[in-house]
């Protein structure tokens, strides 16, 4: 017994001592004072603390007074459109927006019209959006109706919508901004206006608009939606050759230069090639036709054809593209039954440049087909 004791002793003395060294760190851990800042080194006198605690405990009270209104004004909304949803013309928010910029389009007048209603019924809404949120209400029956949305400055929209009497549903609507293009028509040699029928075109051969240019100020405003990939333009005048141009880019268009019929040379438009090829594409079928209701309506005339190209490549790749592609319309007019003997082709490369080739739109101005008549 006294032999166990012996053993134990030691075992448990260094237990103890084990035990003592882990704890005192975490004593001193937590006995280490409060680090001392601003605020703690300084004192508040008993008024200021109390001056403090009023103001607590008013900030506590305006937030919950302000919790209590919110609270209220949502529940009466709550009621209300339970109401509304009970009587069967629940609310149809509508909010229009700039679908470029995704900003909001106050002032945006909204027409909804059920879509069984006959033509010219007054609509069920009939109003401008607010200034803040840009969007209205207003409580209608279920059905299907057509919202409509216009504003100064952007392409009209019209949506199909289903309102449902079940909830209440918010309509986005987007406007997207036009693009204004000013024309002007003119003579091509004296640049004086030009009374002439202007037809504008999208991509897909739709007519978007047709109007007569003025005699005095030759100015159109056009308005084009720069999300298609280019437009058309065509335009005819008394004692002019037809006019007929595609516009890429709204921005870097300048007008319409109408070519009389008494003058002795014109740049063919819309004509295209592939790319350093001599290959006509079949975009260029309308410039074809042009000439060739010319050639076809002046029997006895005689053309010659001259070519002109850009500056990229080398001066003699220039020269050969330029003959070639003189050759090609020569070809088209000739399968088409006119006369080779009428036909002259000249190649001039890159020496007759109209505009310097210092970018893509002067380049593509100085890629051209001239015919000269004889």
């Amino acid at each position: 017994m006294q032999s166990a004791i012996k053993h134990i002793i030691p075992r448990l003395c260094r237990i103890l001592l084990l035990a003592c060294l882990l704890c005192e760190p975490l004593a001193a851990l937590y006995a280490a004072p409060a680090p001392k800042t601003e605020q703690n080194a300084k004192k508040l006198t008993p008024a200021q603390k109390k001056r403090e605690a009023a103001k607590r405990k008013a900030a506590r009270k305006r937030a919950a007074k302000k919790a209590a209104a919110a609270k209220k004004a949502e529940k009466k909304r709550q009621a209300a459109k339970r109401q509304r949803i009970k009587d069967g013309k629940p609310l149809l928010y509508v909010y229009s927006y700039n679908l470029k910029t995704g900003e909001p389009l106050p002032a945006t007048h909204i027409q909804v019209q059920d879509v069984k209603a006959r033509p010219g019924r007054k609509p069920k809404v009939n109003k401008a959006t607010d200034q803040k949120r840009a969007r209205i209400s207003r409580g209608l029956p279920e059905g299907r109706y057509w919202v409509y949305a216009a504003k100064t400055g952007f392409f009209a929209s019209d949506t199909l919508y289903f309102h449902h009497k079940e909830d209440e549903d918010t309509i986005r609507v987007a406007l997207y901004p036009e693009t204004r293009l000013t024309l002007t028509v003119t003579d091509s040699l004296t640049s004086r206006p030009v009374v002439a029928n202007v037809v504008v075109r999208n991509h897909r051969h739709r007519k978007v608009m047709q109007t007569t240019s003025d005699s005095l100020h030759s100015v159109l405003a056009v308005l084009l939606d720069d999300r298609q990939p280019f437009y058309t333009i065509e335009a005819t005048a008394i004692n002019y050759y037809p006019f007929r141009d595609t516009i890429f880019d709204a921005h870097d268009y300048t007008g319409i230069e109408m070519v009389p019929k008494e003058i002795k040379s014109f740049v063919m438009r819309d004509i295209y090639f592939a790319t350093g090829k001599t290959q006509i594409l079949s975009s260029s079928e309308a410039a074809l036709a042009e000439l060739y209701n010319l050639l076809r309506a002046r029997p006895k005339q005689r053309i010659r054809i001259i070519g002109h190209t850009d500056d990229i490549g080398s001066d003699r790749a220039n020269q050969t593209l330029s003959e070639g592609r003189c050759q090609s319309v020569r070809q088209e007019m000739i399968n088409r039954g006119i006369a080779e003997d009428r036909i002259d082709i000249e190649g001039r490369g890159e020496k007759d440049p109209i505009v310097p080739n210092d970018n893509d739109e002067h380049r593509r101005m100085n890629r051209r087909v001239e015919i000269v008549l004889l």
